[in-house]
C-alpha cells in the first residue's frame, strides 16, 4: 500500500522573525515611536530585545516610562526633533540601568520652547537630568543639541568613554568646562551654533581628539585672528568653520 505523501511547509526567513515567541511580542530589535504609535510606550516590557529606540515629536510626552530601565539590550536611544518639535519629557532615573546604552542623542528633546531656527532665550522651565545618567558607562556617542542649555550637563563628566560629543545649537554656551578634558576617549566634539568666542587649553590634553566643529560661533568665525590662534594653540585638531547662516554684521 502507498503511504500519503508528507506536505512540507516552507516558512520563509523573514517571516520567522514575526512569529510571537511563546506567546509573547516578536523579538523585535528595533523601534521607531512617533504619533501615530505613541501607546507602543506603554508596553515597553514587551520588547526585552530591543537594541534601537527612537521617539520624535511626541509633544505632550510628560515622561519617558520607568519600564524602559528593562531594556538591558537598548544599544541605542534617540530622541531627534531637529527643528521640528518641541519636546520636555522628565528623563526617569530607571534610564541609569542602560548600561548597554552606547549612543544617546537629545536633540531638542529637552527644550519646551517653540521649534524654528530662532529658538528665543533660554527656557525657563526645564527638568533635571536624573542622577543616574552618570552611570550610563558604555556611552560613545552623545548629543545633547538644540536644549539651549547655557552651561554642559554635569553629568557627562562622569562619563569615561564618550568619542564624540554633540553641544551644537545651544545658542546661549557661551563656555566649556575644565572637566571635559578628563574625557580621555573623545574624539569628535560639535559645538557649531553656540556663542563662544574661545576655547579652554584644557582640551589639548584629550589625546584622542581630531575635529572640532564651530560654525557660526560668529565671535569666533567672524575673527581671522581668533581662528589662527585655536589652529596655533590646537595644532592636532581639525577645525570646521562652516557657516550655515549669514552672522549678523558687527
Amino acid at each position: 500500500m502507498r503511504l500519503p505523501t508528507a506536505i512540507l511547509w516552507i516558512v520563509p526567513l523573514t517571516a520567522v522573525s514575526l512569529l510571537p515567541q511563546s506567546g509573547c511580542a516578536p523579538k523585535t530589535k528595533v523601534l521607531a515611536v512617533s504619533q501615530q504609535n505613541a501607546n507602543l510606550l506603554d508596553s515597553l516590557q514587551d520588547y526585552p530585545d530591543l537594541e534601537s529606540l527612537s521617539i520624535t515629536c511626541l509633544e505632550a510626552l510628560p515622561s519617558l516610562p520607568d519600564s524602559i530601565g528593562g531594556l538591558s539590550k537598548l544599544r541605542e536611544l534617540k530622541i531627534d526633533n531637529g527643528n521640528g518639535c518641541s519636546m520636555n519629557p522628565v528623563l526617569p532615573e530607571a534610564i541609569g540601568k542602560l548600561r548597554s546604552l552606547q549612543t544617546l542623542v537629545l536633540v531638542g528633546a529637552q527644550d519646551p520652547r517653540g521649534a524654528g531656527n530662532d529658538h528665543g532665550p533660554q527656557p525657563a522651565v526645564r527638568h533635571s537630568f536624573p542622577r543616574s545618567m552618570s552611570q550610563l558607562k558604555s556611552l560613545t556617542h552623545l548629543d545633547l543639541g538644540r536644549n539651549g542649555f547655557s552651561e554642559v550637563p554635569q553629568f557627562v563628566k562622569d562619563l569615561p568613554n564618550p568619542q564624540e560629543l554633540g553641544l551644537e545649537w545651544n545658542v546661549e554656551l557661551r563656555k566649556l568646562p575644565e572637566f571635559l578634558s578628563q574625557l580621555r576617549e573623545l574624539n569628535t566634539l560639535m559645538l557649531a551654533h553656540n556663542d563662544l568666542d574661545d576655547l579652554p587649553d584644557c582640551l589639548n590634553q584629550l589625546p584622542k581628539l581630531t575635529l572640532i566643529t564651530l560654525g557660526n560661533n560668529c565671535r569666533i568665525t567672524q575673527s581671522p585672528a581668533a581662528i589662527q590662534s585655536l589652529k596655533h594653540r590646537f595644532p592636532r585638531v581639525n577645525f570646521d568653520f562652516e557657516e550655515e547662516y549669514d552672522c549678523p554684521e558687527k
